[in-house]
């Protein structure tokens, strides 16, 4: 759990907490006949994220339920509470880069790192091809930086995508940005990992006269690209329990008969980048290393056969 979810859940706790004590209060000295909160103060509690604790409060304590305002605004505001909070809670609880991904994002000989606009791309001197990455879904975008490093080394130029909320579906016109911003490269390949792959067919079967290969990492294709010349890759890994199995080998129908697979043996879902373990991931028999290595150099024969 990240920084953000924890001051997302936090406030919501205290918001909340305030919201039902102050209906709690209000009550008692309504009973009393003392000074009491106003009516807009209580509305404002439920209005910055309180709107649980409000409801709790009118109806543990049975005030206010006779009040239109109430008994329409308090339950309104909970379920927009619901969506937008749920909504936040849900986009800032997402897998992070780890040393080894943000240390991959230094200079090197040969190779630049470079901010784009929404992206990084690592750029070799004469490069062969490009190459534009979308991560997998709730996957910070750096986590991908040392298998891009792999491939750029390779003479590939690659382009990270750096969707907003960690989500590739936000960003999937992505790769034009990429193939205008870069037009000396002559050859594009879109590739993806998990739900990112899922983004990057989408783009291709749109974009067929501007993508030449697509790699899946992890992934398939929802988009037909059966009629396409589209050079196609699938690396997977032999041990991934997160992958649909059922879903990846039914969508193989979506792609050119002449798709090539790669399956390395002992790998996992998560070892394509470097965030850590996943939920529900098998274990790895092999180094994120090794796999990240073997699909950078599968990437690097897909590329091989555009030349």
């Amino acid at each position: 759990m990240g920084v953000e979810t924890v001051a997302i859940a936090s406030y919501l706790v205290v918001a909340n907490t305030a919201a039902f004590v102050a209906y709690g209060v209000d009550k008692a000295r309504a009973q009393r006949g003392a000074w009491r909160i106003s009516e807009r103060a209580l509305i404002a509690l439920a209005l910055v994220g309180g709107a649980l604790g409000a409801y709790l409060g009118m109806r543990g304590f049975h005030h206010k339920t006779r009040k239109p305002l109430f008994r329409i605004v308090v339950p309104l505001l909970l379920v927009i509470d619901v969506l937008v909070f749920g909504s936040a809670l849900y986009l800032s609880d997402y897998y992070r880069a780890d040393a080894a991904a943000l240390t991959a994002l230094e200079q090197d000989d040969g190779l630049e790192v470079r901010e784009l606009d929404r992206g990084i791309a690592f750029v070799p001197q004469d490069p062969v091809a490009g190459l534009v990455f979308y991560p997998g879904g709730k996957v910070q975008a750096e986590s991908y930086a040392p298998l891009l490093a792999r491939c750029a080394r390779q003479g590939v130029l690659c382009v990270l995508v750096k969707p907003p909320f960690n989500l590739a579906f936000f960003d999937v016109d992505a790769a034009s940005r990429a193939i205008e911003e870069f037009p000396e490269v002559q050859k594009w390949i879109v590739a993806g990992h998990s739900l990112g792959g899922v983004a990057a067919g989408t783009f291709a079967s749109e974009h067929t006269e501007s993508v030449d290969a697509i790699a899946l990492l992890a992934s398939y294709s929802t988009a037909d690209l059966s009629g396409s010349d589209i050079r196609t890759l699938l690396t997977v890994g032999s041990n991934d329990e997160v992958l649909n199995w059922d879903a990846y080998e039914q969508a193989r129908s979506n792609l050119p008969a002449d798709a090539t697979e790669l399956v390395v043996e002992g790998g996992n879902h998560a070892y394509f980048g470097d965030y850590g373990a996943q939920a529900g991931d098998g274990e790895a028999d092999i180094s994120r290393e090794s796999q990240q290595e073997q699909t950078a150099e599968a990437i690097a024969g897909l590329v091989a056969s555009l030349q």
